[in-house]
């Protein structure tokens, strides 16, 4: 989810990184609908539409790599 980012700059973002995974363009409603109270936050959901990890503050390239290979095991 982002928050305050325009759905091109996230796009652009996406393409750089060569990540394809979906990433919600939503604003602060949904954001706090999460209890997302810092910027960033990241919260991992798995495709059953379950919450499966929070995580406040950044995270690397390869922390978000790990999580996501996780997530497709």
């Amino acid at each position: 989810m982002t928050v305050n980012d325009s759905e091109e700059a996230i796009r652009d973002f996406m393409s750089r990184g060569g990540w394809t995974f979906p990433v919600m363009l939503s604003g602060d409603d949904m954001a706090r609908s999460y209890g997302v109270r810092a910027i960033p936050t990241l919260v991992v959901i798995d495709s059953g539409g379950r919450v499966v990890q929070t995580i406040i503050g950044g995270v690397t390239a390869s922390e978000l790599s790990s999580l996501v290979d996780d997530l497709t095991r």
